[in-house]
């Protein structure tokens, strides 16, 4: 910023935008290699910066190149599980043919649910997978991990939250 008086956070972004949009779309399209993904990824790029309310970057590019890296990164992860959802869905034998919105709002709670569970331990998905897949009872789950029914009980517990936290971003 050139400026010495502080901006609002808008006319900060809006300046921002101005100086740096162009190089971020030809950055983004270079590591995209799709010019309308890197277009969306790009405007929601200033989007997050006018949520976070923040009207100061000391280094805008490196600020700008670290939230579309992660914006990117959430893009190719739903891209991916998109991709998994229409695989299943071909394989499957049934007649069902869901709405575009039901497809949306499944491919979103999937999204979700494989944000949430990469949050967790590799323990607590481990615990998770022996209680909801083998459906071994949490005492069955102690002894195989060789680990306290207490422990098992916590690590389910944090699960829970986990899911809870998914269904209320639903």
């Amino acid at each position: 910023m050139h400026s010495s008086t502080r901006l609002s956070t808008s006319q900060f972004i809006e300046e921002l935008y101005v100086q740096h949009h162009g190089w971020l779309y030809a950055w983004l399209c270079k590591k995209m290699g799709n010019h309308c993904d890197a277009a969306d990824i790009a405007h929601e790029t200033f989007i997050k910066l006018l949520q976070q309310q923040e009207s100061h970057y000391r280094q805008p590019r490196s600020m700008l190149t670290t939230v579309a890296k992660n914006l990117a990164i959430n893009f190719w992860r739903r891209k991916h599980i998109e991709q998994l959802y229409y695989e299943t869905l071909a394989q499957t034998q049934s007649e069902y043919c869901p709405s575009a919105e039901e497809e949306l709002i499944a491919i979103q709670t999937l999204f979700n649910i494989n944000q949430a569970f990469n949050q967790l331990s590799s323990r607590e998905k481990q615990i998770f997978q022996l209680s909801q897949i083998y459906e071994l009872n949490y005492q069955q789950i102690a002894e195989k991990l060789e680990i306290s029914l207490t422990t098992v009980k916590r690590e389910m517990k944090q699960v829970f939250i986990c899911c809870l936290t998914i269904m209320q971003m639903d």
